[in-house]
């Protein structure tokens, strides 16, 4: 588990991260890191809220706030795609597919509110581009809302 640390009046923490995907819709290797920095970070457990995936890990989970925690988040991931079925095509028998990019990259930022048993994140997302006759780059958000029960 992380523990933040104090800079300034803030809190902030570093995660490295590296996997491995293994299947016939993706296989792929990965590795990146998330930094955090916010208030109140020591006083509950959190590893970022959830993501689109394929991305940087997140998480689901978290711990009740006594008070109210916040933090912005900022990410940065590479991956080494093998096969994308999606892009690919079938695994087992001939399909449309188009060239893939062997490597893709992901830039990550937000916030994350936590209140109680409440987390309300957004997460915006720059990707670079995943084939060859892609137009542009790609860039998205999501908005989460979690409640502990």
């Amino acid at each position: 588990m992380r523990t933040p640390r104090k800079i300034g009046g803030l809190d902030a923490d570093f995660t490295p991260h590296a996997g491995v995907s293994l299947g016939n819709v993706l296989t792929q290797a990965s590795v990146g890191f998330t930094v955090r920095v916010g208030g109140n970070l020591r006083n509950h457990d959190d590893y970022g809220p959830p993501r689109i995936r394929p991305s940087l890990p997140g998480s689901d989970y978290f711990v009740r706030s006594d008070g109210l925690s916040w933090y912005l988040f900022f990410g940065a991931d590479g991956r080494g795609v093998l096969h994308n079925i999606f892009l690919d095509g079938n695994t087992f028998s001939s399909s449309h597919s188009v060239s893939k990019k062997p490597f893709v990259g992901d830039i990550q930022g937000g916030v994350a509110v936590i209140w109680g048993r409440t987390r309300l994140a957004y997460t915006h997302i720059f990707r670079t581009k995943e084939f060859d006759s892609q137009d542009d780059t790609d860039q998205f958000g999501s908005v989460s809302l979690s409640f502990i029960f």
